[in-house]
């Protein structure tokens, strides 16, 4: 069981291939195990529909059962979501930005908050303009990750309003 976490972004400035890289490049950074199975699906353009890695706690054996991992799903742009509006349902975030999930991460649990921090951190160093949201509607930009950066680790800190935690 767990929630989901969603990277939100601009649709218009999305590319699934950048974000995949950017993941290799962060489990590189951060000790973290890049789990890729080469399952991939296109639209009939042949753009990229869906692809997902694993990202799994490199302190841990592979050989455990282990909690301490996600997986990080990739999407391409689905153009009916877009001229259906979707791209407006995250403007009280920030308005008019064509903002949607469009990466998201599969079961947030206690025992992978810290993992997901640590991806968080360096995928919004990398990419400032987007946000990580969880399903209970807070939403952490690249600000609110440097402010809690400089706190004490909270496991809980994805489960609180990022203006609760400073």
């Amino acid at each position: 069981m767990g929630t989901y976490a969603h990277i939100i972004k601009n649709w218009e400035k999305h590319d699934p291939e950048k974000v995949f890289m950017d993941a290799a490049n962060i489990c590189f950074n951060i000790n973290a195990m890049f789990y890729f199975h080469n399952d991939k699906t296109f639209y009939v353009d042949g753009k990229l529909k869906h692809t997902y890695v694993g990202v799994i706690d490199d302190k841990i054996s592979v050989s455990e059962d282990i909690n301490n991992q996600f997986i990080l799903n990739i999407q391409g742009v689905n153009k009916d979501d877009i001229v259906m509006g979707l791209d407006k349902d995250l403007d009280y975030l920030v308005p008019n930005e064509k903002l949607c999930s469009l990466v998201y991460i599969e079961k947030v649990r206690d025992e992978n908050t810290e993992l997901i921090f640590r991806f968080a951190y360096e995928y919004l160093k990398l990419n400032p303009d987007e946000y990580f949201w969880f399903e209970w509607e807070y939403a952490f930009s690249w600000t609110d990750m440097m402010r809690l950066n400089k706190i004490p680790f909270n496991k809980n800190w994805c489960f609180t309003n990022p203006k609760d935690l400073m």
